[in-house]
């Protein structure tokens, strides 16, 4: 079939993942825009896969979605459902390129052959077809995919026939997604209509409502008192009758004409009570000109108390502050039962956290999020969002513990992950203390500031700054910071740390004779197997030149000789590859330093084992001699030099440092 010749599936598996990875936080933020992991399994899903099934002939099929580390199988016919680490599965491969993967026969495709459900690890697999599923703005979110242990052949009519079926499932999943939607849309606005209606029945100020016909359609509790009309006496009636007191009636009626939807309006005028006396009224109009009729607040104005006058205009003025303002807002208790809860928000800090009700509950379950599910696996920032989420609360104590004047303005910053939906924000949070007469601490005020735009272009710069542009691991500057912080934390008693230092042989060979690019192209090739080999907490840099540098906390000494064995294995097989294609002998000289010291100078840790590399280096010398460049045949055709291949460039996850080589923190 066309685009299924030999050596084809090996050319997409072998794709550079540069241009996946620059895609893969509007991927992960499209999964969880739709909610693909927390939507049931519906029919139609487990139509579509038998479906797949039956088209492939295959016995296996499943729809898959990723997230940041996992792959979870929603919808599987023959073969097993749940969640897989993303790196064993054929499938990450698909979403991360976007482009399809049919393979008649797995056992042929050498890509594949240390794959644990290939090698029968988790399953053996001879055929396997993969089509990725795109959302409508075009991230690919998942595939629908059908193996077999035996292989087979795979026909262009099958594979567009598995094109329509993922589009199908996704569209699915889209529907379900507009469905829920609007179900919360619907409840929303219905909570809202009794939220408004409970605002007018219980305020003390009176408010009624009439239409366009000058119909009387809302008389509140607040109006019968103050008036003396009950509902039953007014709705339905017309206003200016029952309200404009006699001889005031026309200029009512041409006030009420010259009002303007949207636009509100303060009037005093005198109104007409049940027992013939009349009330001089402030009025304030409005209208939102979309359903036509006006709604009225009165307040009696006969006797104005110019106090309550001014603390009412203040009451105002701070609540259309607190209701309109772009940021997230919330006054949160110091004292009592209610120390650390929230007890007012806005809306704009509902919209941040993804929340619909956050009153009562304490700050810190709204900054944290709720307890981790124990049925899915554990979150790899749980541990960091723990500590944050303690900082913050001392924070909160120290804040209120302090004498007036201990902090600025009573004020202090935090910058914090909050949890929503299934992702995450970054949030700037000021947090200003209140006081009363006695400078007794009464309320805390807190801002919240969407910053995820500016965290993130924070950490570009900081691995602009601290990662090598050619082969991605971290340049010179982050190895002294990494360093400098591994030997810190020897003095909390915490294991040792080990360093390894790898210089290639031969690469001026290859820089005069190949040229620059060649000498680029084997930098990158070493630093990717170098990544390779490294365990998880192991930190990797290029030193400069053709020499790196790997800190390996804890472990001992024979650990390290372990790496180092395990290492020079894998830039060998490299070095081996490397010289078969262009004809040029190159090699590894490694060193190896490992302490336990808390005294330890990063600077004569490092220069012990760059000494202990070139001790190596001469050994290896006196055992090889002569190692060379084997030039080509005079006036033979030059071979063509293939492109550089970066090593895949390290995007920081939550709680890593911004270098590539397993850099997570301590």
């Amino acid at each position: 079939m066309g685009g299924n010749e030999p050596g084809q599936p090996e050319e997409i598996l072998a794709v550079a993942l540069t241009e996946a990875d620059r895609q893969e936080q509007a991927r992960i933020e499209a999964v969880h825009a739709l909610g693909l992991l927390e939507r049931p399994v519906t029919e139609g899903m487990e139509r579509v896969v038998t479906l797949a099934a039956e088209l492939c002939g295959t016995a296996n099929a499943s729809i898959n979605v990723v997230d940041e580390d996992w792959l979870h199988s929603i919808a599987a016919v023959g073969g097993p459902q749940g969640s897989f680490p993303r790196e064993d599965i054929p499938c990450d491969r698909v979403v991360r390129t976007g482009q399809e993967l049919i393979i008649p026969d797995a056992t042929r495709t050498p890509v594949l052959a240390d794959s644990p459900v290939v090698d029968g690890s988790l399953a053996t697999m001879g055929f396997y077809a993969s089509v990725p599923m795109r959302t409508g703005d075009g991230h690919v979110v998942g595939t629908l995919c059908a193996y077999d242990e035996s292989p087979h052949p795979f026909s262009d009519a099958q594979l567009k026939m598995l094109r329509i079926l993922a589009d199908h499932a996704m569209s699915l999943f889209q529907t379900a997604d507009a469905l829920e939607r609007a179900q919360h849309a619907t409840a929303r606005l219905a909570q809202m209509s009794r939220e408004a209606r409970d605002i007018v029945e219980s305020t003390r100020d009176p408010y009624y409502a009439f239409g366009d016909d000058l119909r009387i359609t809302y008389w509140n509790p607040a109006a019968e008192r103050a008036f003396g009309w009950t509902a039953a006496e007014v709705i339905g009636a017309d206003v200016i009758d029952r309200l404009a007191p006699p001889g005031t009636r026309p200029a009512a009626l041409a006030s009420i004409r010259g009002w303007r939807p949207g636009i509100t309006v303060r009037e005093q005028t005198p109104l007409a009570c049940r027992d013939g006396s009349q009330k001089l009224t402030d009025l304030q109009i409005w209208s939102s000109g979309q359903e036509g009729g006006w709604h009225v607040f009165a307040r009696e104005a006969t006797a104005p108390d110019p106090a309550e006058h001014s603390r009412r205009a203040a009451e105002q003025l701070l609540a259309a502050a607190f209701g309109l303002s772009p940021s997230g807002l919330a006054v949160v208790g110091v004292k009592g039962p209610e120390a650390g809860r929230i007890l007012r928000a806005n809306t704009a800090l509902h919209a941040l956290t993804g929340r619909s009700q956050v009153v009562g509950l304490p700050l810190a379950e709204v900054v944290s999020g709720p307890p981790p599910d124990p049925r899915r696996p554990p979150s790899p920032t749980a541990a960091e969002d723990e500590i944050d989420r303690r900082a913050l609360l001392e924070d909160f104590d120290l804040l209120i513990s302090e004498p007036a004047g201990t902090f600025r303005n009573d004020s202090l910053e935090h910058r914090t992950r909050v949890p929503v939906g299934l992702g995450h924000i970054f949030v700037q949070l000021l947090i200003t203390l209140t006081r009363d007469a006695e400078d007794r601490p009464e309320h805390i005020l807190v801002q919240m500031r969407d910053v995820t735009t500016q965290h993130a272009h924070e950490q570009w710069l900081i691995r602009q700054t601290q990662t090598d542009q050619l082969t991605g691991l971290g340049n010179r500057l982050a190895l002294q910071e990494r360093l400098a912080q591994e030997v810190e934390w020897l003095r909390t008693g915490h294991g040792g740390l080990g360093v390894l230092v790898v210089d290639l042989d031969n690469f001026r060979t290859v820089n005069d004779t190949l040229g620059r690019p060649a000498g680029d192209d084997l930098l990158c090739r070493m630093a990717t197997a170098l990544t390779a080999a490294l365990p998880e907490n192991a930190f990797g840099a290029r030193l400069g030149g053709d020499q790196f540098v790997v800190l390996a906390p804890g472990g001992s000494a024979g650990s390290m000789d372990e790496l180092a064995d395990h290492v020079g294995a894998a830039l060998g097989e490299a070095a081996d590859n490397f010289a078969l294609r262009l004809g040029v002998q190159v090699g590894a000289s490694l060193g190896t330093m490992f302490t336990e010291n808390p005294a330890t100078d990063p600077e004569e840790l490092l220069k012990a084992a760059d000494s202990a590399m070139y001790e190596n280096k001469r050994r290896r010398r006196e055992h090889r001699p002569g190692l060379h460049a084997v030039p080509s045949p005079r006036n033979a055709e030059t071979p063509p030099l293939p492109a550089p291949t970066p090593a895949p460039r390290h995007t920081p996850g939550p709680g890593e440092t911004p270098h590539p080589a397993h850099s997570r923190k301590p």
